[in-house]
C-alpha cells in the first residue's frame, strides 16, 4: 500500500514531458520583390518515415493561402542533415498581397512558425500541430516595380516611328 501511495505521489509531483519527435520548425522569409523562401525543418528519421508513408511531393503537404487563393511553390529541395533535415521551398506572391494563412499537413505536434518580412519585421506564431495559422499581415513590405522605364522605351519607339514617318512624307 505504501508503494502504491508513493507511486501516486511521485506521479502527481513529477511533471510529465512529451518528447517532440517531429522537432518541426518553419521559417518563411519574404524578399522585397515578392519572392519567398520557406524552410520546413523536421527530425530526419521522423521526416523520412512520414514522407515514405504518405506518397506525393512534399510541396503538396504545405499550403500558402494568400488573399483567398493558394500560392504554390515553384521549387522544392531537400537539404538532408542530422539531426534535422529541411525542405526548402521557393516561390512568389503578388506584391499587392494583403494576408497569408499557413498550413503544414504532416505534423501533429505544435511548432513555431517564424515569418521574416521584407521590411525587416519578424512575426512569430505557435501553430497547434495539424492546424491553420492565424491571419498574417503581408501589407506594406513589398515594393512595386517601377514602370517608368517601360513607358520611356515605348515613348522613344513611338517618337522614332513618328519621325521616320514624317521623313518619308517629305
Amino acid at each position: 500500500m505504501r508503494r502504491l501511495m508513493l507511486a501516486l505521489l511521485l506521479t502527481a509531483i513529477v511533471p510529465l514531458s512529451a518528447h517532440d519527435l517531429e522537432q518541426t520548425r518553419v521559417v518563411l522569409t519574404f524578399l522585397p520583390e515578392g519572392s519567398f523562401v520557406v524552410d520546413v525543418s523536421n527530425d530526419t528519421n521522423w521526416l523520412t518515415l512520414r514522407t515514405q508513408s504518405i506518397p506525393g511531393p512534399f510541396a503538396d503537404r504545405i499550403v500558402l493561402w494568400v488573399d483567398g487563393r493558394e500560392i504554390r511553390p515553384e521549387s522544392a529541395e531537400l537539404i538532408a542533415g542530422t539531426p534535422l533535415s529541411t525542405y526548402r521551398l521557393r516561390g512568389r506572391v503578388p506584391v499587392d498581397s494583403r494576408t497569408l494563412r499557413w498550413f503544414y499537413g504532416l505534423v501533429a505536434d505544435p511548432y513555431p512558425l517564424t515569418v521574416r518580412r521584407a521590411d525587416g519585421r519578424t512575426v512569430a506564431e505557435e501553430i497547434a500541430g495539424n492546424a491553420w495559422s492565424g491571419e498574417i499581415d503581408l501589407r506594406g513590405q513589398f515594393r512595386q516595380e517601377a514602370r517608368w522605364p517601360i513607358y520611356a522605351v515605348a515613348a522613344l519607339f513611338v517618337l522614332s516611328a513618328v519621325a521616320m514617318f514624317r521623313r518619308q512624307l517629305k
